[in-house]
């Protein structure tokens, strides 16, 4: 937690509690899982493991552990049928590094959490955090781009 001396006078910077950020941890795990009865789930598991006194790096640090270990519940049914033929499944650790890249913009989007916080919470480096958020929000924009344009192409040339 950072303090702000001022005249003399200490306040605390960032000390949300964890129910104050119930609305952005809905937001990102949402965006996280795709699917409203999996955000359900993964909030009410990761508030069952914190207390009022837990601080916000500790919240999203065991949102994102709860997470991976909802996810690896969750792995067979997302492997798709293509994958399994090749009997090829994608490495573990490229796995976690794209669902780090896309928590790394969701906290810094949605949370407006800096980079050193968002750092500390997916234990990774400072400089492979900045590398996640500027791959992830281009890959991120390019995929909107493209949604965007087939939205609005005649039905002809779909």
């Amino acid at each position: 937690m950072i303090l702000l001396i001022a005249k003399g006078i200490t306040m605390q910077q960032n000390s949300r509690e964890p129910l104050d950020l119930l609305d952005q941890m809905y937001t990102v795990a949402y965006w996280m899982t795709g699917s409203l009865k999996q955000t359900n789930n993964l909030i009410y598991k990761t508030y069952q493991l914190v207390d009022s006194e837990t601080s916000e790096i500790q919240l999203f640090k065991t949102f994102r552990k709860v997470f991976y270990e909802h996810s690896r519940i969750d792995a067979p049914s997302l492997v798709s049928h293509e994958v399994c033929e090749s009997e090829e499944s994608p490495e573990p650790e490229s796995q976690k590094l794209e669902m780090d890249g896309r928590m790394a913009v969701l906290l810094a989007e949605v949370c407006t959490l800096r980079h050193q916080t968002i750092s500390s919470i997916l234990e990774r480096p400072i400089e492979t955090i900045r590398l996640l958020l500027t791959s992830k929000r281009k890959s991120m924009l390019l995929g909107f781009l493209n949604l965007a344009l087939f939205c609005c192409l005649p039905l002809g040339f779909a």
